[in-house]
Formats: C-alpha cells, structure tokens, sequence
C-alpha cells in the first residue's frame, strides 16, 4: 500500500496585546536611532506582545494545539507523535513536548520530543517528521507545535531582536494517508556554519548564565548583525532544484510559505524565481517575525482566506540563526 503523510489541519495562538511600530520607533528615538528604514524593510506595521508574564512559549503551544484539535475534530488521544519546536524554550528538562502531552491528555503509546533549530524548526520538523511517519504505519496523526517569544530575551538596544519579533504559537497535524498523492514530495537544504557566532541565546552559554558576575544583557539573546544574502540565494536554489528533480514546474506551485523575517527578502526570492507577487503570502505586517511559526502561520491564513485547495503544490522555506534553511516541497 503506498502511504504518504499529510497536513491534516493547521491553527495559532497569540496574544492580545498589540504593540505597534510607534512604540519602537519612540524607544529607539531616545537611544539616538531611526529604525524605520529596518521597519519599511521587514515590512511591520503591528506584532502580538504578550503583557501577561504567566503566558509563554509552551502555554501559547498548548492554546495553539487545542485550537488544532478542536478543528481536525481530534483529541490528543489519537496523536501518536508529538514535536515542539521552538528558539525560546521554556523548558530544557523535561521535554516541552512532554509538558505539552500532559497538558492535552495524551495516551501512554506517544512519542514525545523537542526539536530546537531555531526560526527553521517547524520546517525541519515537518521534514523529519514527514519522512519517519512514511515509513512507520503505526503511527497515524502527528503533531508539530512551535511557538516563539524572542522579544522577551532580546536586549533593549538591539533594533532587529526587540522591534521585529512577535509572541506566537502554532500547530499542525499530519494524518498518514494510504493510496493519495497528497503530503510530503521532497527537500533540499543549506548550511553555513561560518556564521556561528552571529546569534546566540544565551549571550555567553548556559554554563554562565547564573554567574552573578555577568550583566544581565549577556544572559539575554546577542544579535550582531550579518550578511545573509548567500541564505536567500540558497531559497531560489533550493526551489529550483527540487522542481526538477519532481518533474515539476513554477507554474505547478500554488504558494509559497517562506520565513516572514523580511518582506524584502520575500520580494528578492520572488524576484529570483521570477515568481507572481500573489504566490507569496506575507503575514509580518500583522504579527511581525514569530520564527519558527511564521511560515505555518502564513499556511494558516491562506487557508483562512479561501486560497488553497487540497492537492496544491505548495513549497516551505525558512532559514535559521548560524546559518541553516530547509526547503520542504508538499502537495497539500
């Protein structure tokens, strides 16, 4: 029987709390720095701040996969996997996985783990996971959860960190079909480990962060700024080479759901594949950057909008600090 793995369902959280661009521009405006030059670049208008310092990473998870059972019309005892992504954990031991099975009310036979590549981590999940649930059929619905609170870590002097991200969660669930051509298809990938040191959270490690000798902003995320233009390049690439290998065209592909770090960098892939400015759905107007969600909630959207249909090619990309991407090609 050919078998192949799906997205079955896709839903989010994020807080109420709207903060917009005037909040930043101000704050930055004191510290002698215009940032809307980076704000025209990324393309924001607002992002959802959480101001509850109850609500974090894991319970904006927790909201988000409740909110995707309730659609797929599933309860967590029909998940056999479970996979939480996320740049900001709030938990290294246990498992935020785990902490998130207990609060679903997960059955004893899940498999459970985090998975932290940063802003691509729910792409490299969806890569991974696509591929282990093929060749096992006992597992029939998989769940990935991400979520991102980067603006909680980020020093208040670092424009990109503390005016660009917004506080999100979210989560699919994958379904194990039989006899469809729908789900996964291929990927491809890019690294550049040269760039390392560029961004780091913690400043100085793990290993320091109760040193009371050590200021506060070195315990919180270091963002020096880099170039990655080769990491856009590598999106085209990417794109093109498992198109040919799929016996597919650009003219197959229905969306793109790419990392909403930039509109611009959007706009330069686009450029690259010489691509329609429609197939590129941008949410960071209205979210600002989430990382590791933003493309998934680019997915959501779309369908909350009535622009994708079952059986459409659809392609991810993302790219995360260090530098690594991965590029995910599915049939939706």
């Amino acid at each position: 029987m050919i078998t192949n793995v799906a997205i079955k369902e896709v839903d989010y959280y994020h807080p109420k709390n709207v903060i917009t661009n005037e909040f930043f521009i101000n704050h930055f405006e004191k510290q002698g720095k215009n940032i809307r030059p980076l704000l025209e670049f990324t393309g924001r208008s607002k992002r959802y701040i959480s101001n509850n310092k109850k609500e974090n990473m894991l319970t904006m998870g927790i909201e988000a996969a409740k909110r995707a059972l309730k659609k797929a019309n599933l309860t967590a005892k029909d998940l056999d996997l479970i996979v939480f992504s996320s740049g900001t954990p709030e938990f290294v031991q246990p498992t935020n996985a785990l902490k998130l099975h207990h609060a679903l009310g997960g059955k004893e036979k899940t498999i459970v783990y985090d998975m932290n590549s940063n802003c691509v981590g729910m792409v490299v999940a969806l890569e991974q996971i696509s591929r282990y649930m093929k060749n096992n059929p006992k597992i029939k619905y998989g769940m990935i959860v991400g979520a991102e609170q980067m603006n909680r870590y980020a020093r208040y002097s670092e424009e990109i960190p503390y005016a660009n991200f917004g506080d999100s969660g979210c989560a699919v669930i994958l379904e194990n079909t039989a006899n469809s051509d729908r789900g996964f298809i291929d990927s491809d990938w890019y690294t550049d480990s040269s760039m390392h040191e560029f961004i780091t959270l913690p400043a100085k490690g793990f290993s320091n962060i109760y040193n009371n000798h050590l200021p506060v902003e070195d315990k919180l995320i270091q963002w020096v700024p880099f170039n990655t233009d080769n990491a856009f390049i590598s999106a085209k690439n990417s794109i093109e080479n498992l198109l040919v290998q799929n016996d597919l065209t650009k003219k197959d592909v229905k969306k793109y759901f790419l990392s909403q770090f930039a509109k611009k960098n959007i706009d330069f892939i686009k450029d690259e594949l010489k691509e329609e400015v429609d197939k590129f759905p941008f949410v960071g107007d209205d979210f600002g950057y989430t990382g590791t969600t933003s493309p998934f909630i680019a997915l959501a959207k779309t369908l909350d909008n009535g622009e994708l249909e079952r059986g459409d090619v659809i392609i991810f990309w993302s790219v995360g600090s260090g530098i690594t991407a991965s590029c995910v090609l599915y049939r939706y």
